[in-house]
């Protein structure tokens, strides 16, 4: 079975997404995550990581597809401006790059802007 998930944060960022999709893979389904640019929980991206650069990558046979986001930053407008980027870039890169999946899995830690 062919699956996406829709998720914020995925790995480098320690969330428990990271082993759902791991234990999908090793029950034999294709996993394809569509995420943003690791940037949890210091406000700023990861090393290696800037709004446009890596925008696939593969964590063993996960494909991961990162969508450009505004780091969450320290104050409340920049984190609700991440919020709104990843809604508003992931959309777009959801319909041009995921390809069709059977089931999509949203994981929406927070908040409910993951799952528009």
């Amino acid at each position: 079975m062919n699956i996406l998930i829709v998720t914020q944060y995925f790995w480098p960022e320690l969330f428990r997404i990271n082993d759902l999709a791991e234990g999908l893979i090793n029950r034999g389904h294709h996993v394809t995550v569509l995420t943003g640019k690791p940037n949890y929980p210091d406000g700023k991206f990861f090393q290696g990581y800037r709004f446009l650069n890596k925008r696939r990558e593969k964590l063993g046979s996960i494909d991961i597809i990162r969508s450009p986001i505004i780091p969450r930053g320290k104050n409340k407008l920049q984190l609700a401006l991440n919020y709104i980027s990843f809604a508003f870039f992931a959309s777009f890169v959801g319909l041009f790059k995921c390809r069709r999946a059977d089931v999509i899995f949203v994981y929406e830690p927070s908040p409910i802007t993951v799952g528009l």
